[in-house]
C-alpha cells in the first residue's frame, strides 16, 4: 500500500514566486501552470477577502522554502550577506540586542519578587 503513496510535498517556491513563492509552491505541487494559480489566486481574493487574505499568509509562515531552491549551482548555501564580515556584524548585532533583553527581565524578575512589589501589590489590593 505504501507504493501508492505520494511523496511530493507542499514548499514555497521563491524562485518562481513573486510575494511569498505561495502560488509557484501550489503550482509546483499540483503540476500545473503558475499563471493559471495566480489567476485563480487573484479570483479567490476578490470574492473572498479577507479568507483568501489570511489563508495566503498563513501559508506563507507554515510552509517551509524548497530546498532546492535554497542553493546555488555550486551546492552551498544562498545567503543574503555578500561575505563573512556582514554575517559577523549581523551576528554581533542580535548578540547585543538578546544580551539587552536579557538585562532588562533580570531587571523585571528581580522587581517582582521583591518585598517591595509584595508591599504595593497588598496596598492595591486593599
Amino acid at each position: 500500500m505504501s507504493e501508492f503513496r505520494n511523496e511530493r510535498k507542499l514548499y514555497r517556491n521563491r524562485k518562481r514566486g513573486v510575494v511569498g513563492g505561495i502560488c509557484a509552491g501550489l503550482a509546483d505541487y499540483f503540476d500545473v501552470d503558475v499563471v493559471l494559480v495566480r489567476i485563480i489566486a487573484i479570483t479567490c481574493l476578490f470574492f473572498t477577502l479577507q479568507v483568501a487574505f489570511i489563508a495566503y499568509w498563513v501559508a506563507y509562515f507554515v510552509l517551509n522554502d524548497d530546498p532546492k531552491t535554497l542553493t546555488n549551482k555550486s551546492g552551498h548555501l544562498k545567503s543574503k550577506f555578500r561575505n563573512s564580515y556582514q554575517r559577523k556584524a549581523v551576528f554581533s548585532s542580535v548578540h547585543d540586542r538578546f544580551r539587552k533583553v536579557e538585562t532588562r527581565i533580570r531587571t523585571l524578575e528581580a522587581y517582582v519578587t521583591s518585598p517591595r512589589f509584595k508591599l504595593s501589590d497588598e496596598i492595591d489590593s486593599l
